[in-house]
């Protein structure tokens, strides 16, 4: 039995959950929707491990202005 992440309609929630425990723990992220839409098409399409998704939040740090 196999266990997709983020079924349906989850994403959402996921993506909330992600942004405010990114906060919470008094980091800033990018929060433009490209690269989360992005991430989220590649975990439902089981392209990356739990370490390749943890890598790329680490890496959504806003752009230096």
């Amino acid at each position: 039995m196999l266990l997709r992440p983020l079924p349906a309609r989850n994403e959402y929630f996921g993506y909330g959950v992600a942004v405010a425990y990114i906060r919470a723990s008094g980091e800033t992220i990018d929060t433009e929707y490209e690269p989360w839409r992005d991430l989220v098409t590649d975990i439902r399409a089981l392209r990356l491990t739990i370490y390749d998704i943890a890598d790329r939040l680490r890496s959504m740090h806003p752009a230096p202005t």
